[in-house]
């Protein structure tokens, strides 16, 4: 395997810089009042060095969108339902390494309160995919399969804030374990006791 060029390590630190000084900004400002000018001042770049990685603020937020749905989509893939009820920690564990791969931009985008429409955007997308992945194979029907994944999200999504926002003293290990145990208790007695 070939080691990346000089040039591709460039790139790869300059979009980095790019997307972490949007995550910096989205968690100060509402999100329709980020300029490019703003990122790049952020990311101590030129205007035109931001525009030779991204045509603009939209097409940050489309990669980041794109990249935790085709991680998503990569990772249902691999697991059965049935394999997640049995064993709910290995699906926990796999999204918080997605998480953990872009903690600085991942992190704040999930735990920022002031622009929950982005948030939202990207729980809607996972509860969407959770939910047409699963739909046939899920021992309840669609309704209550939906209702039962955005409780999940809502829950996930409160603990996974408080704990980023509060210094994480317990690492993403063990908070996956815990959530894993909590929703997955409740969720699979839920499935026990369906009609």
């Amino acid at each position: 395997m070939s080691q990346p060029s000089r040039t591709d390590l460039r790139v790869i630190k300059t979009k980095r810089a790019i997307r972490q000084a949007f995550a910096e900004l989205v968690s100060r400002m509402p999100l329709e009042d980020i300029t490019v000018s703003d990122i790049a001042q952020q990311a101590l770049i030129n205007r035109k060095t931001f525009y030779a990685h991204y045509a603009g603020v939209h097409e940050i937020i489309s990669e980041i969108e794109d990249e935790i749905t085709n991680s998503l989509k990569a990772l249902l893939a691999e697991k059965r339902f049935e394999d997640i009820l049995s064993d709910p920690y290995a699906l926990f564990h796999d999204v918080m390494q997605i998480i953990s791969r872009d903690m600085d931009v991942y992190g704040r985008l999930l735990t920022v309160k002031g622009n929950s429409n982005l948030v939202q955007k990207i729980v809607e997308m996972i509860r969407c995919e959770i939910c047409s992945t699963y739909a046939h194979e899920a021992p309840i029907d669609p309704q209550t399969l939906d209702m039962t994944v955005y409780f999940m999200l809502s829950g996930l999504l409160a603990v996974f804030t408080e704990w980023y926002n509060s210094g994480r003293q317990q690492s993403i290990e063990e908070l996956s374990r815990k959530l894993s145990r909590l929703c997955f208790d409740g969720v699979h007695g839920m499935m026990q006791n369906s009609p």
